[in-house]
């Protein structure tokens, strides 16, 4: 197999055409017909069933997508440090939620690529699964995780144990007594699943069928509409405490028969990493940003 195998078999399979991967890729379609039979040839197994409409995966093509999708990551990676530009010395490539780029660790970030011009510094956004993945095949140098992970050449550090907090807008009426799970029922209460066991709370604090007047699936949503209506949600600590020090928001106390689960940050590096003395600088600049909300 090789990357432009790889490459053609991973267009064909997101655009389920031939006609629109030669489009993608700027060549006749003969020529993707060719990659493609070529690489079916030294699998020894088809990758596509084809008919006049559609294309879809085989199971084989299906079990080979995850690992196509690794190895051509990897030789682009290791093609953009090959080419790495002369005005750099080093590159470094970190990884972690939306929710932590936009609240905690921009502005150390920020000041990191400041004081060092000469590393390049590439930032990648993912939900944890898939960091923890990148960091396995060597894809990334640092990144920032809600679970743990044990693998031989990796290190995992505890940055901090992070809460969950019931917050609203600063022109939400201050509640009198502390709110109970009956209570924000009532209230216009807008709902993100924070995963993990933060889910498992919600379940059984409001049932495992709870439905809720208005979901969604990013932070900046949350904000807006609790915001547009008043209402009330939940935040991870560290978000949360920013907020509520600018006066964008206010905790709310409530009162639950089980606690409101805490979830540990993780920061995860290479046990054994080229730029090991840059890494530990960025490692530091990063939990420095977290030290500043305690």
């Amino acid at each position: 197999m090789d990357v432009e195998q790889i490459k053609t078999f991973l267009v064909v399979a997101n655009t389920k055409s031939f006609t629109r991967a030669a489009e993608s890729l700027h060549v006749v379609q003969s020529t993707i017909t060719a990659r493609i039979k070529m690489l079916e040839k030294q699998l020894g197994k088809e990758l596509f069933t084809r008919d006049k409409r559609n294309v879809s995966l085989t199971p084989a093509g299906m079990s080979l997508l995850p690992y196509a999708e690794r190895i051509y990551e990897l030789s682009t990676e290791g093609m953009k440090v090959v080419q790495l530009e002369q005005n750099f010395h080093d590159q470094l490539t970190v990884g972690t939620t939306h929710v932590l780029w936009d609240y905690v660790l921009f502005d150390a970030l920020n000041a990191f690529r400041q004081t060092r011009p000469a590393i390049s510094l590439r930032m990648i956004t993912e939900h944890s699964e898939i960091l923890i993945r990148k960091m396995m095949d060597g894809l990334l140098d640092v990144a920032i995780v809600f679970y743990p992970v044990h693998h031989p050449n990796l290190e995992l550090t505890p940055i901090i144990e992070d809460t969950f907090e019931l917050v609203a807008p600063s022109t939400f009426e201050i509640p009198t007594t502390a709110l109970t799970p009956d209570d924000i029922k009532a209230l216009p209460y807008i709902h993100l699943s924070w995963g993990g066991s933060f889910t498992h709370w919600i379940q059984k604090t409001f049932g495992n069928h709870a439905t809720f007047s208005l979901e969604v699936d990013h932070v900046s949503l949350l904000l807006k509409f609790l915001h547009s209506n008043k209402g009330v949600g939940f935040l991870p600590g560290t978000v949360a405490k920013k907020l509520i020090q600018n006066g964008e928001l206010m905790r709310l106390p409530l009162v639950t028969e089980e606690a409101i689960p805490k979830r540990v940050i993780y920061l995860l590096q290479r046990k054994k990493n080229p730029n090991s003395e840059n890494v530990i600088e960025l490692t530091r600049s990063i939990c420095s940003a977290f030290k500043m909300d305690e």
